[in-house]
């Protein structure tokens, strides 16, 4: 998709990669289905250095945006009843640094859910996990490569981005341009 022309009062961000700060989070954000109730719930947490926000829009409801906020430490659960918009959920998670996640699936059956943690010794570790009981295949792609979905069902996409901290300086994400 083309990066549209730049607002000419905005300042415009440099291309390419810049030194970067260390910061204290380390938000994540879980998603879970739960197809006999219809509703899609999400946890939010922060890691235990600070507080995170975190802003939800939906893709195919016009009844958000959403906001929440978490303590150094603490999480907290809210859910989305899919029932109102065809058993689909559409899901879009920012966060502090860049941090995002998507959720789009359908609520009708059990399936298939990833999870990610940041961890010091690999930078992100992903869980997937099947409940459906019968044979799923995941695609995992790098977002510089191309996107993917799971085999068989292409309304399922999960999505996680963002920059991982580990307390130490970093470089910023070349891919994350505004202007």
């Amino acid at each position: 998709m083309p990066v549209p022309p730049a607002d000419p009062a905005l300042p415009v961000q440099e291309r390419g990669s810049r030194p970067t700060r260390p910061l204290p989070y380390e938000p994540l954000v879980d998603g879970v289905s739960t197809p006999g109730t219809g509703h899609f719930a999400l946890t939010f947490g922060s890691g235990p250095r600070a507080g995170a926000w975190f802003l939800v829009t939906a893709a195919n409801r016009g009844d958000g945006p959403w906001t929440y906020t978490t303590a150094a430490g603490g999480r907290i659960t809210d859910s989305w009843n899919s029932v109102h918009s065809g058993g689909l959920y559409d899901l879009t998670v920012h966060g502090p640094n860049g941090f995002l996640r998507t959720f789009r699936g359908r609520n009708t059956a059990p399936g298939p859910e990833v999870t990610a943690r940041h961890t010091a010794a690999t930078g992100v570790e992903l869980t997937m996990t099947n409940a459906s009981g019968t044979t799923c295949r995941l695609t995992l792609t790098d977002a510089y490569g191309g996107g993917r979905r799971v085999s068989g069902d292409s309304g399922f996409l999960r999505r996680f981005a963002g920059h991982v901290e580990n307390g130490t300086p970093g470089v910023s994400d070349p891919g994350i341009v505004t202007g």
